[in-house]
């Protein structure tokens, strides 16, 4: 089996903008298979795509204002993806997710790929995550162990 990479996005002085990173950091002390890879990707999801080269299998989490409530958990495959409008909001950073991966799908092409959104309360300078953010990067990684086991 080859590697599969987890990564995670966001920047930790935004509050739960950082629910990427915390996820990554929780992750890292866990067990987890040796075929699995961890990356934090920071706010830069264009630097982070050359990690993909090699994987069999990418789960990228990041904020995702998706209209809902602080928490909501949004799971997005590569076909859906492939489907959404680029005015979709999947990142809160400069040069957003879904345009990173588009750009890959252009120039390489990319292993499967598993986005995990997480619906952030008010985005501000603060440390730390609101309680449903911290909650749902809790559930985020319960997906992502069954991702790994199927």
């Amino acid at each position: 089996m080859g590697k599969t990479l987890i990564a995670g996005f966001g920047n930790i002085l935004m509050g739960d903008d950082g629910a990427g990173i915390y996820l990554i950091q929780k992750m890292s002390e866990c067990q987890l298979p040796e075929q699995v890879e961890l990356l934090d990707g920071g706010v830069n999801s264009f630097a982070a795509l050359a990690a993909l080269q090699g994987a069999t299998l990418a789960i990228l989490i990041d904020t995702m204002k998706g209209g809902g409530e602080p928490g909501d958990i949004y799971r997005l495959t590569q076909e859906q993806l492939d489907s959404q409008s680029c005015e979709m909001q999947l990142s809160l950073h400069d040069f957003s997710l879904m345009e990173s991966l588009r750009l890959a799908q252009k120039m390489e092409g990319l292993p499967p790929v598993i986005i995990y959104g997480i619906e952030p309360a008010p985005v501000e300078l603060r440390m730390g995550l609101s309680t449903p953010v911290e909650k749902a990067v809790d559930a985020v990684m319960a997906k992502i162990f069954e991702d790994l086991r199927s």
